[in-house]
């Protein structure tokens, strides 16, 4: 199934990609994704259907205009020709998921009983990165519940190396 935002992020990436703009544009989306996650009512008076699109333009480039290139600026007003101006986060994160995809990047979800030290992140991404023969980002949540150890989870196969789930294992045999 395609998000709603995807279309949008992949027009970006292409434009983006051919300008050899890729990560100018990233940060663009990522400091403006970061306004409108800040910016509460401005968001609400972008997605108000009373105030006229023509004055959501105006808005746009007096706030923009000395900010964006001007495909960048083109694609908030197109945003706003479309009512998604405020879904801008969700279109940013989509953009990442084609950026991802484009350069072979996996993000690993790692749960861990206890926080991870820099070179034990190190150690497991550069293992990891090995392992699948790709760029990883790790994102990495603490579960104390497991107990000890860490569950890996890519996008192929699930790790699990936790007590938690060993106790859980031994519970099942014992159980029938």
């Amino acid at each position: 199934m395609v998000e709603t935002w995807t279309p949008y992020a992949q027009a970006i990436f292409e434009i983006a990609r051919d300008t050899g703009k890729e990560e100018k544009y990233m940060s663009d989306l990522e400091s403006l994704s970061s306004i409108w996650q800040q910016e509460k009512d401005f968001v609400l008076a972008l997605s108000h259907p009373k105030i006229t699109k023509a004055t959501k333009k105006t808005w746009l480039l007096n706030l923009f205009e000395d900010q964006l290139d001007a495909t960048m600026m083109q694609t908030l007003l197109v945003f706003n020709e479309h009512d998604v101006i405020a879904n801008l986060p969700q279109i940013y994160q989509a953009y990442l998921m084609c950026y991802r995809d484009a350069h072979d990047i996996e993000i690993i979800k790692v749960e861990s009983a206890s926080e991870l030290d820099a070179k034990q992140k190190s150690s497991l991404k550069q293992m990891l990165e090995t392992k699948l023969n790709k760029t990883v980002e790790l994102d990495i949540a603490i579960k104390p519940e497991l107990i000890a150890g860490m569950k890996v989870c890519t996008r192929d196969m699930v790790l699990d190396n936790t007590v938690l789930s060993r106790l859980e294992a031994i519970k099942e045999k014992i159980s029938g």
